[in-house]
């Protein structure tokens, strides 16, 4: 059959195989759209399940540390204890021992630690899986305070540290009078005369001749004694520059006894002069330069104005 000619006006139909561009891109549009809308699921998918396995892993992890044997405390180790033994240590710590090592707060069983009096500072460190270390600062005694017929170590601070005994025979330790009054049956400690000590022992020490000294007497607030070892001579050094005013006296000791016989006290307070009492019948003071030249001392036994009376 002959094809039909095709007048002016007949519509041309487009190819079928030709395709328009706007429903080219609706459709690759839509499944643009559906392969972004299955890879959020699938991400969310993945985090919603590495989400569930990681808190799961938490809550076991969790309720192991909390409840497991594992992590209970099972030694306690100390370090830099010297007076306190590992004994006392773990009898000031009863029921730690057994806890959950992760859970349990450390900060009251250092407040326990430091109720002790031999105990300056103290610190608690978890070591996993089962150890406390308790790191311990001791006081260090320096002297011996006088309490009626009792005798009670101090550290450098006044602070009483335990009661004079037996097992503190080796410690060789000046005694200090006056520190402790009688408040009833029970001895108080002065705070002015604590700080005092205090100062006195810390100024001692830092001149090195607190091993020197075999008592300090703190009776008379305003003037402290100071009586050295294998010396029966008492030292008036006043309520400061201890350490500085001893070591005047031993400057200038060997002179002072071929120069003044038998003493029996030096008053040290003064800047220019020192006040010597002799021991003999009738005599006061004598009164000499701060640093004697032999030949210029004169044993004037003259009382030294309101020196005497505060004694």
């Amino acid at each position: 059959m002959p094809p039909r000619p095709q007048g002016r006006n007949t519509r041309r139909v487009p190819p079928a195989t030709t395709r328009d561009p706007r429903l080219l891109r609706a459709r690759d549009g839509g499944h643009r759209a559906a392969r972004s809308w299955r890879a959020r699921l699938w991400t969310a998918l993945r985090v919603g399940t590495f989400a569930t396995v990681l808190i799961g892993s938490g809550w076991y992890v969790q309720a192991v540390m909390t409840s497991g044997q594992a992590f209970a405390v099972v030694r306690l180790r100390a370090i830099g204890n010297s007076r306190l033994s590992e004994g006392e240590i773990e009898g000031l710590l009863d029921g730690l021992k057994g806890r959950n090592i992760v859970t349990t707060p450390l900060e009251p069983w250092r407040q326990r630690l430091l109720a002790s009096p031999w105990v300056r500072e103290a610190s608690l460190r978890r070591a996993l899986p089962g150890t406390i270390e308790v790191r311990i600062t001791e006081r260090v005694p320096m002297a011996v305070a006088r309490s009626g017929d009792s005798l009670l170590l101090i550290d450098e601070q006044g602070a009483i540290v335990d009661e004079f005994g037996p097992r503190y025979r080796s410690l060789d330790l000046p005694i200090v009078e006056g520190l402790m009054e009688r408040d009833g049956k029970e001895a108080v400690a002065d705070e002015t005369r604590i700080a005092l000590v205090a100062e006195a022992l810390v100024s001692l020490r830092d001149a090195n001749l607190l091993a020197k000294v075999s008592q300090i007497d703190v009776r008379n607030a305003r003037n402290v004694g100071v009586m050295l070892m294998n010396d029966a001579v008492l030292l008036y050094v006043g309520r400061e520059r201890f350490g500085e005013r001893v070591q005047g006296y031993l400057d200038m000791k060997g002179r002072l006894a071929r120069m003044v016989d038998q003493v029996e006290s030096v008053d040290l307070r003064f800047e220019n002069r020192v006040y010597v009492r002799p021991r003999k019948p009738g005599a006061t003071f004598a009164s000499m330069p701060r640093i004697p030249v032999e030949d210029s001392v004169e044993e004037a036994l003259a009382e030294p104005e309101d020196v005497d009376g505060q004694h």
